[in-house]
């Protein structure tokens, strides 16, 4: 079935769907603009406009997405580059300029790991890598039953940086917590009861431009819980 426009303007419709009032729900112009519940061509400015109708009603909802800590889509989608859609004032959407996308080898390496005493690499390095990532412990099992949230980036330079970080416990009592390492190649959030948490780097290789030199890695040390959990978000390496 073809659908001809019967004008020529931006303005005249091709296609429209009315309801029962009649009231038109479903646009598309002549210029391939396409309004939902927006039957205005003066509001119809973008490829696709959707008006809610009500600033209480979602615009979009989608269901049952993946997320780049589980990986389930396969053809396609490229995990280690992507970035945030932002809005304007006036409702455009638009991707947002991003550290990820400026280079294509620049990777993520979001998702879930669980630390224990065994020295476990978290990413591989190679030459003029920056990389930055946010941990969280979910469960009470650092200290003697502490949660950790922190910024970490790390440059062969500068060592471990960290930017913001925050921990509470799960008592009333409050187990201290200290950061040693900053600057080295070697990082320690260390409770001062308990678990700690331990984030290293291995220098194994060629430290030339692209060259593989080696891991950063992490692992758990003192007394206490033979097992961390921690999320890893908003990572990325530079290269």
């Amino acid at each position: 079935m073809d659908i001809i426009s019967s004008g020529n303007t931006s303005a005249t419709k091709a296609f429209r769907v009315t309801n029962s009032t009649p009231t038109e729900m479903f646009t598309i112009q002549n210029d391939g603009n396409v309004g939902i519940n927006s039957p205005l061509a003066a509001s119809n400015t973008a490829q696709l406009n959707i008006n809610s109708g009500a600033a209480t009603k979602s615009v979009l909802k989608l269901d049952n997405l993946s997320n780049t800590k589980d990986k389930t889509i396969a053809s396609g989608v490229n995990y280690n580059q992507f970035s945030n859609l932002v809005v304007d004032n006036n409702g455009n959407v638009f991707k947002q300029y991003d550290i990820r996308t400026t280079n294509a080898a620049a990777s993520i390496f979001d998702g879930s790991y669980t630390a224990t005493s065994t020295i476990t690499p978290l990413t591989n390095l190679s030459g003029g890598n920056v990389i930055r990532f946010q941990i969280l412990t979910p469960d009470f099992t650092l200290g003697t039953g502490d949660v950790l949230y922190a910024d970490i980036t790390w440059t062969r330079n500068a060592g471990f940086v960290v930017s913001n970080y925050g921990y509470d416990s799960s008592s009333a009592t409050i187990n201290p917590m200290t950061i040693t390492g900053t600057g080295t190649n070697n990082l320690v959030f260390d409770f001062a009861s308990g678990t700690d948490l331990i984030f290293s780097v291995s220098l194994t290789g060629s430290v030339g431009s692209g060259s593989n030199m080696g891991t950063l890695n992490y692992n758990i040390a003192g007394s206490g819980a033979a097992s961390v959990p921690f999320n890893v978000y908003y990572s990325f390496k530079s290269r």
